[in-house]
């Protein structure tokens, strides 16, 4: 465990040396969050509710969905691996005594720890205090909200992940990034808008991907949406994605290591 926790350390570490990004990325972060909630805002011009989400319920899933984005944004553990694979930096990296999975999600969370605490923070900070939003009924839905978060932040990872690895296949996995990324996730994860807002048949598209699981839920469960037997089966699901991700994230990665030690003697 200490080895891992010195390479999210040194993650941690190596992002504050970045500040002007940070602050750029905070700004910009900041701008499109103020404008998704004054258009919801605008567009409950006459109505106290709609799908069961009145102003106040809207605004601060809003505002969730947005923070939760942010991942989304600084993960970049595809990338990473790609750009380790062309520099063969990955050879090292898998003859370490270290699991190359474990390692690569220990670098993350390092770099999504400062992401979180002068980023999303502040952001939540902000816009609560601005828009008077509602907080959770209880600490329990503060505690089950961060485990469900948790869940999420694993199965993004680990798509991420699967991705990665299949640069030891592909020339460019960019394509296959956009598409599941920027195209997938962004249309099933509830990041535009609740789930609840969308036709039956894209809605019962979301329920069998993974995608939901990253910020619809959490967000959902923060807002009081789900409750009971819902809330439970939803944390549920989280948990079975997060397992059978991670899971084929590392046959994923066994298979690439193969093909390099076949390919490299």
């Amino acid at each position: 465990m200490r080895k891992y926790l010195a390479f999210s350390t040194k993650a941690f570490q190596r992002t504050l040396t970045y500040r002007f990004e940070l602050w750029m990325e905070l700004a910009i972060n900041v701008l499109f969050m103020l404008i998704y909630v004054y258009l919801w805002k605008a567009l409950y011009t006459d109505r106290t509710s709609v799908e069961g989400y009145d102003l106040n319920g809207i605004l601060t899933y809003i505002v969730i969905s947005q923070t939760l984005l942010t991942f989304v944004f600084t993960l970049r553990i595809a990338r990473m691996i790609q750009a380790k694979i062309r520099a063969g930096e990955v050879a090292t990296d898998l003859m370490k005594p270290v699991d190359f999975q474990m390692m690569t999600l220990a670098t993350a969370v390092g770099t999504s720890i400062h992401t979180l605490l002068f980023n999303m923070l502040p952001k939540i900070v902000l816009f609560y205090v601005i828009f008077k939003l509602s907080l959770p009924p209880s600490f329990l839905t503060v505690a089950l909200f961060i485990l469900s978060v948790v869940l999420g932040y694993v199965i993004l990872f680990s798509i991420e992940f699967i991705i990665g690895v299949l640069a030891f296949w592909l020339i460019e996995i960019y394509g296959i990034y956009a598409l599941v990324i920027w195209g997938l996730h962004m249309l099933f994860s509830g990041y535009f808008l609740p789930l609840e807002f969308y036709p039956a048949f894209l809605s019962k598209v979301a329920e069998v991907l993974p995608f939901r699981a990253i910020i619809y839920i959490p967000t959902a469960l923060y807002s009081g949406q789900l409750a009971g037997s819902n809330l439970v089966l939803s944390l549920l699901i989280q948990l079975a994605w997060a397992i059978v991700l991670m899971a084929l994230g590392r046959i994923c990665y066994r298979a690439a290591f193969r093909k390099l030690v076949v390919q490299g003697g």
